[in-house]
């Protein structure tokens, strides 16, 4: 072990500076404000650049999609933007080309040769656009060629409440043919949130904005000793399942039911208080056609009552993949109830600019079949990987005579065109997109073209005759007719690019009720939703639904060559570089399987071998399988990772599909599953407390059935430490607080943390062998029955004890303690004994096994932070509360003279979307940390041990419905079973905790 330590690294060669850059101080990063967008919706970003090169994305506060925060996708970005495996070289008609070869073949000239005067051969498909600058390309493309269609492909881009909302009259937006409308919410208002099948704190538009205003929501009423309440329906686990108070798992099919009731249940209560109309009376009457079972009622009474009692301060929201008749339900609910207006209202869909959402693949796929289309341009996307099984779009894209593909990557697409166009990715271009709520972003490089990549707009902006129009030309020249006016527009663009939004550009708000009569029937002239749900009769019982569900990690697909996100478990089941037929341990039983034994999934003629993994709380009688799997392009970290969904995907049911079949195959495939490789199961770590005991103050002499746990207290030593205020024992003594109220389980601190401390990745191999590198680790919890247990999220990172066990067993004391309370490694005194890993309690320490960053290609290495040194083989590492950005802030207080240090955000901490933690001085006694640890919910885990961590807990606050009474007749339902009675189908991958 000391031999391994003596490495020599080689030899780098470095080159000064010429001339200095404006604005660049050596040490000092810059920060610039940018945009990332999914499926045409942006999230504004602040990204930081060391020397040139963007090196960690944090949210913008300024922006409305974010706030501040940042998601999965974004923490992971700047990792793809270094991706050594994207697309380097341009070609034209099967051999290597120049920007300019290609920009005279797509020019008009040559164009309209190809394609007709009018251009009745050419054809557009985009992914959904936001963006005011493609939009406006796209209609002088349209005066170029006006028989030229354009499409829009995105697996996961849902349509389903654009066609409701089209039935909201009352507005001047009201039968516009090119107009649609989508539903708004305000979760900082309610305080009663029922979601059908909606993961609206992880995975909609907006998500990063709701999880903040939620958690806002449920922080101020657990101050005021109450909680909002959430009730969630949803067949498979999510983030937002685990923060509810009262979940069910109901099959897609059966939500609509359940829909159907609540909505009926709220019509009867708020008749017998009130006898006006009500305009749930024109709601279909589907209920009955579509029984619930009795678990299902009793949650349905429990959300009308709360509902009713809760009126204009409540939000039923809808998820993308229900059918209209759902969302229809939802808005119904909504007016009736007085949430429109208040907590719920609507503006302009952003990406319905752009083209309506009958421009979708299928209608493509017919004109290409038909032989109208001679020239085709796919400008993103990968609609020969994700486009449904039963369109064949691979083989029908090979029988276009001219495509031309813009992309990343040299993927399934790009080896079925014969033209190809690297595209640029979002740090290394200029552009713009709307958020969700219609406000104006703006994207713009942090460097340049690493691969000489184009954007989108530089490709339409030649097909329209413009010519090589540089982007930022193409950018600036849009934002024209963004400038109201008012002063210079050099002063108002270079304050746009600063704060990277234009200010005001928000959609306007309209509150309007549903119409009659209309509510549950689709839009006229408007194809069906794509997300409607097949129904299933309640007699059915052996018809099995298959939902195809976006990847926590990959999404559609798109992010599936990044290595962070291959690597980072999944919220509730914990599985990395996989994916996996998740199914109910009652279903499972029916079916004789466990965990990681593959079974043959069949539908309509086409089959999947897939493993399956038994995930407690899922519904029955339905498998869930994610998406963006099976990848077989040129991205080596991507291929064969998993297997690919799509292949089973129809295009009448692109979300759910009912009557599969499920066989077994007899054989296994091995999981990586992160769950029980460092599992604290079984201890006493997780704590909840009942709203009814908030005011319990510990000590009190008024007794509780359920009282608060008691503060941790300090134990007896022989070394008892001076208070942390007490003068001459340091200025700053740093610790943390996670309230287990707020947190997700979203897993954007973990990528954060990778990120921000260069924390490498081990491959599927090295999970398989529990040598995962992550410092943060979200641990997920069980309790109760496995048909309907309550999830608990609980981040793990190092303690940093007062009292660590790992310092006083170090043989050459390389964790030590500094001065203001935090637990150190020093990487070149370690020699690799493990000895700190075997007495942590916690197991939060992490071992290098390997050299990971020794084959890391050089752009790969661009992505690394510079202030945080890259570890060699062999030694131990751990969470360091960003230490980096704790001695760089020190440093900058003792030179401006401030009287303390701060304020300091880890990146955990910065990019956590619901604010769960806290981090900051104990010696200031204004710190929120400093109040929370005074919390009646403040707990240290494992506190008996005397270790005194310097991270401590809020417990987890539960509620209690009103109480209910059936208002309907109801159907029995199938006989609980304990999570103990499962454990032994469940499988060694995955078992869950008592």
């Amino acid at each position: 072990a000391g031999l391994g330590g003596c490495v020599r690294e080689p030899a780098e060669k470095i080159m000064p500076y010429i001339k200095d850059p404006a604005d660049l101080v050596p040490g000092n990063a810059l920060h610039y404000a940018t945009s990332m967008t999914i499926d045409g919706y942006a999230t504004g970003l602040v990204v930081e650049s060391h020397i040139g090169r963007p090196t960690k994305v944090e949210g913008n506060p300024d922006h409305p999609a974010s706030l501040g925060a940042a998601g999965v996708y974004e923490q992971a970005s700047i990792l793809q933007l270094y991706d050594p495996h994207r697309a380097r070289a341009a070609r034209l008609a099967g051999r290597k080309a120049t920007w300019d070869e290609l920009a005279r073949a797509l020019s008009p000239g040559f164009l309209h040769a190809r394609v007709g005067a009018r251009g009745a051969g050419l054809r557009l498909l985009l992914e959904p656009t936001s963006s005011p600058l493609t939009v406006m390309l796209l209609s002088r493309v349209a005066t170029e060629y006006p028989d030229a269609r354009v499409y829009f492909h995105a697996p996961l881009a849902a349509m389903v409440s654009r066609d409701t909302s089209r039935s909201i009259p009352g507005t001047a937006l009201d039968n516009a043919v090119d107009t649609a409308l989508v539903p708004q919410f305000d979760f900082s208002r309610a305080e009663v949130v029922v979601s059908l099948d909606a993961d609206f704190l992880s995975a909609m538009p907006f998500h990063l904005r709701y999880a903040h205003d939620f958690a806002a929501q449920r922080r101020g009423m657990i101050a005021a000793q109450s909680s909002n309440r959430l009730y969630v329906a949803e067949p498979a686990p999510t983030p937002t399942g685990t923060l509810a108070d009262y979940r069910l798992a109901a099959s897609p099919a059966s939500v609509a039911g359940v829909a159907a009731a609540l909505s009926e249940a709220v019509e009867i209560i708020t008749h017998a208080q009130n006898a006006q109309n009500n305009v749930l009376r024109d709601v279909p009457r589907v209920a009955a056609a579509m029984p619930i079972s009795a678990a299902a009622q009793a949650w349905v009474d429990a959300a009308a009552r709360d509902l009713v009692a809760h009126t204009g301060r409540g939000i039923v929201i809808a998820g993308p993949r229900q059918p209209t008749v759902v969302h229809a339900l939802a808005l119904a609910i909504n007016t009736s109830l007085g949430n429109t207006g208040r907590t719920v209202w609507f503006t302009r869909d952003p990406v319905w600019q752009a083209g309506a959402p009958t421009h979708e693949l299928s209608g493509l796929q017919a004109e290409i079949a038909s032989g109208q289309v001679d020239t085709l341009l796919i400008l993103g996307g990968n609609p020969a990987y994700n486009a449904p099984a039963d369109l064949q779009f691979d083989r029908v894209l090979r029988s276009v005579p001219n495509t031309v593909y813009l992309s990343e990557y040299e993927n399934e697409t790009a080896r079925a065109a014969a033209s190809f166009v690297p595209a640029s990715h979002y740090l290394e271009s200029w552009g713009d997109a709307r958020a969700y709520d219609g406000t104006i972003s703006i994207v713009q490089p942090l460097i340049a073209p690493l691969y000489g990549g184009k954007t989108r707009d530089e490709l339409l902006a030649v097909v329209a005759g413009m010519g090589t129009v540089s982007a930022h030309d193409l950018a600036r020249e849009s934002s024209r007719a963004s400038h109201a006016g008012a002063g210079p527009f050099d002063a108002w663009w270079d304050e746009t690019l600063r704060r990277g939004i234009v200010e005001g550009s928000a959609f306007a708000r309209t509150s309007a009720a549903p119409a009659r009569n209309t509510i549950g029937a689709p839009a006229a002239g408007v194809a069906p939703a794509g997300g409607s749900a097949p129904s299933r009769s309640a007699g059915d019982a052996n018809s099995i639904e298959l939902v195809f569900a976006p990847s926590a990690a990959v999404f559609d697909g798109r992010f599936a060559d990044n290595a962070w996100l291959q690597e980072l478990p999944d919220p509730i089941t914990k599985l990395t570089w996989d994916n996996a037929a998740l199914l109910s341990p009652a279903l499972a039983a029916r079916i004789g399987v466990a965990s990681g034994d593959v079974i043959t999934v069949s539908t309509r003629g086409r089959s999947l071998d897939v493993p399956a993994l038994i995930v407690p709380g899922h519904a029955d009688a339905t498998v869930t399988l994610p998406l963006g799997y099976g990848r077989a392009g040129a991205e080596a970290v991507a291929r064969g990772v998993g297997v690919n969904a799509y292949m089973l995907r129809s295009s009448d049911a692109p979300y759910v599909e009912a009557g599969v079949v499920l066989a077994r195959t007899g054989r296994t495939h091995q999981l990586a599953v992160t769950q029980t490789h460092w599992t604290l199961e079984g201890r006493d770590i997780v704590h909840e407390v009942a709203v009814s005991d908030l005011a319990r103050v510990p000590g009190a002499e008024q007794a509780s059935a359920t009282p608060p746990r008691q503060p941790p207290r300090r134990p007896l030593t022989l070394y008892e430490p001076p208070a942390p205020s007490a003068a001459g024992f340091g200025r700053d003594q740093w610790a943390m607080t996670i309230d287990l109220s707020l947190c997700t389980g979203c897993s954007a601190c973990v990528v954060a943390c990778q990120a921000e401390n260069n924390v490498p990745v081990v491959g599927k191999a090295g999970v398989l062998q529990s040598r995962e590198m992550q410092w943060l680790r979200i641990d997920r919890y069980y309790e109760g029955v496995a048909e309907a247990p309550r999830m608990i999220s609980q981040p793990m990172l190092c303690q940093h004890c007062e009292k660590a066990p790992c310092e006083y067993v170090c043989p050459v004391e390389a964790t030590v303690h500094s001065d203001d309370g935090l637990n150190e490694m020093v990487y070149n005194r370690c020699v690799g004994t493990r000895f700190c890993s075997n007495n942590c309690p916690y197991k939060v320490r992490r071992f290098n096994w390997f050299d990971y960053t020794s084959e890391l290609a050089e752009t790969e290495r661009m992505a690394m932070n510079p202030e945080v040194s890259v570890r060699a083989r062999g030694v131990m590492e751990k969470c360091t509360f960003c230490v980096q950005r704790l001695r760089r802030t020190q440093i900058d207080s003792e030179l401006s003279g401030a009287p303390r240090t701060g304020p300091v955000m880890t990146a955990c901490q910065q990019t956590c979307p619901t604010q769960a933690i806290v981090f900051g001085s104990l010696t200031d006694p204004n710190s929120d940390v400093t109040r929370l640890r005074d919390d009646p919910r403040s707990y240290a885990v494992l506190d008996e041990l005397g270790t005194v961590p310097r991270v401590r807990y809020l417990a987890r606050v539960t509620s209690a419905a009103i109480p209910t009474t059936p208002t309907t007749p109801t159907t029995s339902t199938t006989p609980t079973t304990s999570i103990e009675q499962t454990r032994s189908s469940l499988g060694p991958g995955d078992q869950p905790p008592s």
